[in-house]
């Protein structure tokens, strides 16, 4: 297996591609071309969470996929241990850097396609919280000009179009988001909700129009790739209802989608088993269903 980390741009240490790349040979000079999954964590731009970066990479590993764990440029360049005492501040995270980054993966992936043996036609990107609204971004806006510009005339746009998205409890609206941050129980949860706008905007007052630039919804498209989502209903964190109208809306485009809402389960469960729990109610056996359904939908799209 082939473990690596690159940094995406030489002027931006913060931002960094971890490969996990199997061993193309399945038996003696018997190689395999397979499909690749882009990992981004969630953390809500501030910081990247542990849990859904490695170890959802060493499970999709285990399912016959390259992985790879996007750590994207975040606010915070340290994570926020004390609410009086904010962290050093990385001033190039501002959105839309981390698209930027993503595109630039993905464009990395599909360039060393041939060294790596990954199928070029079968990159997908599955992200959690922010995480999910860096994936679903990517999935609206693979062929932005503004965002275009920022690479290579020669970079055809079809270069930066994921096959799928895999969306966990994704944070599609983040004026809700910020809300709930602000109106959590937990008080370092509720600190760090007042630096959402600033890590995504730069500044705390972002005007409408500001906020309907990465209101999710709003860039629904008959040409987007297809959409794997779920959730939990009680989320306290981002909303089910979001979720609930994205796809009400990608059905009304006719966008292939599949949706799985649980019943029960916290915000930031990640694989929701005990490889990555901190206590008991991290641990959610009918949640962690959500890895083999994908895996079902990731083969699915592969086979189209």
């Amino acid at each position: 297996m082939i473990t690596e980390k690159i940094q995406l741009f030489d002027d931006n240490e913060h931002s960094n591609l971890y490969t996990y790349i199997l061993d193309p040979q399945t038996s003696y000079k018997v190689y395999k071309r397979r499909p690749a999954i882009i990992i981004c964590p969630g953390g809500g731009y501030l910081m990247t969470a542990t849990k859904e970066g490695e170890a959802v990479a060493a499970r999709f590993l285990s399912h016959g996929y390259h992985t790879f764990v996007l750590r994207y440029s975040t606010y915070f360049k340290e994570r926020m241990t004390d609410l009086n005492e904010v962290p050093p501040i990385n001033e190039q995270s501002h959105y839309p850097g981390p698209l930027i980054e993503l595109m630039e993966s993905i464009r990395l992936i599909k360039e060393h396609a041939e060294e790596w043996h990954i199928d070029a036609e079968n990159i997908f990107v599955l992200g959690f919280s922010a995480g999910g609204h860096l994936a679903a971004s990517l999935a609206v806006k693979w062929d932005d000009k503004d965002l275009l510009d920022r690479f290579p005339k020669d970079v055809s746009p079809s270069v930066f179009k994921p096959k799928g998205i895999v969306l966990g409890y994704p944070a599609l609206d983040l004026e809700s988001a910020r809300v709930n941050f602000q109106n959590h129980k937990n008080p370092m949860i509720r600190r760090q909700g007042d630096f959402l706008y600033d890590a995504v905007f730069g500044h705390d007052a972002p005007s409408k129009e500001q906020l309907d630039t990465v209101k999710i919804i709003n860039y629904i498209r008959e040409d987007m790739p297809s959409v794997f989502l779920w959730h939990t209903y009680d989320d306290e964190i981002t909303s089910s209802g979001d979720s609930a109208a994205l796809i009400h809306e990608l059905i009304r485009h006719r966008i292939n989608c599949e949706f799985h809402l649980f019943a029960k389960g916290k915000h930031g469960l990640g694989l929701g088993d005990e490889v990555y729990a901190n206590s008991e109610d991290d641990i959610n056996e009918e949640v962690s269903a959500w890895v083999n359904l994908a895996d079902q939908w990731l083969k699915l799209q592969c086979r189209q």
